[in-house]
């Protein structure tokens, strides 16, 4: 494999897919009451879910630049070119810090390629982007084909998701305390998507049930103009509400394929527990592998 595809650890694939391909992992940073972890090495979804289901609420931060700079530069030296799917860069600067150390790089290689491509969101709808970019590398693909591959994926995907606490993402900045308090305590759970980047609200449903049958239904549109292709529907520590959103995306694209998986530490940290979420393409990329 020529070209080395990285992602950092807010994307989300279902381990078993990644089987046989090689993908290398940036890890942001959690902090829980002072002590620092890296995402995905030294701390698991499984411990941040306990961690938040005692109230603590962990605090994240970029990937430290010298990660970044120092995996591009092994990937550089092994004689591979990188391509990097970041994470939305309207939430983190983890695209920005990469796009510097490709361009001190580019200077002491330059016979190397590196590609530095926003993904404009996180979670499955990286992971989607990603796991297709790394299905072409491993095919030997030539770069600028993979790099073409994932910026029109970029534009072309699209996230539907829902919380269950709007208060975790009050903690977080994303919108004011009154309105998570308020709406916490109706029992309303807000649908959500990403859009240039940024998460939006779409809709506030009242119960569970109907929010999981506005997400569904909202990806069943989207992908509507492609209704064979790989879902990806992802939870933090809710599987029979993912099951359920599941088994809806199912008999309204009977020809897609859904795959299931935890939403990471990072997110997770900031959208609470019990947050589901499902991810596609409403346009078919020129190359594209179903599973």
């Amino acid at each position: 494999m020529s070209t080395q595809i990285i992602a950092d650890s807010t994307c989300d694939i279902e381990e078993g897919l990644l089987e046989g391909l090689e993908l290398k992992v940036l890890p942001l940073v959690i902090t829980i009451e002072g002590r620092e972890y890296f995402d995905s090495e030294t701390i698991n979804v499984s411990e941040l879910y306990e961690t938040m289901s005692r109230g603590i609420v962990p605090k994240t931060a970029q990937i430290p630049y010298d990660r970044t700079y120092d995996l591009f530069r092994s990937c550089l030296d092994s004689g591979r070119d990188v391509i990097y799917i970041s994470f939305s860069s309207t939430m983190s600067n983890c695209f920005s810090l990469a796009c510097m150390a490709a361009k001190e790089l580019s200077a002491v290689y330059p016979d190397r390629k590196i590609a530095v491509i926003d993904s404009k969101g996180g979670s499955g709808a990286t992971g989607l982007i990603v796991l297709q970019a790394l299905k072409m590398a491993d095919a030997g693909a030539p770069f600028e084909q993979i790099e073409s591959a994932v910026r029109f994926m970029a534009e072309h995907i699209e996230h539907e998701f829902s919380v269950e606490d709007l208060e975790w993402l009050a903690k977080g900045g994303r919108i004011p305390r009154i309105v998570g308090a308020v709406g916490s305590k109706l029992g309303i759970r807000p649908v959500l998507d990403v859009r240039n980047g940024s998460i939006c609200f779409r809709k506030m449903m009242r119960g569970k049930r109907k929010a999981i049958e506005e997400v569904a239904g909202r990806i069943i549109a989207k992908a509507a103009d492609f209704p064979v292709q790989l879902v990806s529907i992802t939870h933090a520590d809710d599987i029979v509400s993912a099951a359920a959103l599941e088994e809806l995306i199912k008999k309204g694209l009977p020809g897609c394929i859904t795959t299931i998986s935890h939403i990471g530490c990072v997110l997770s940290a900031h959208l609470g527990l019990k947050g589901i979420g499902a991810y596609c393409l409403n346009k078919r990329p020129e190359h594209y592998c179903l599973i």
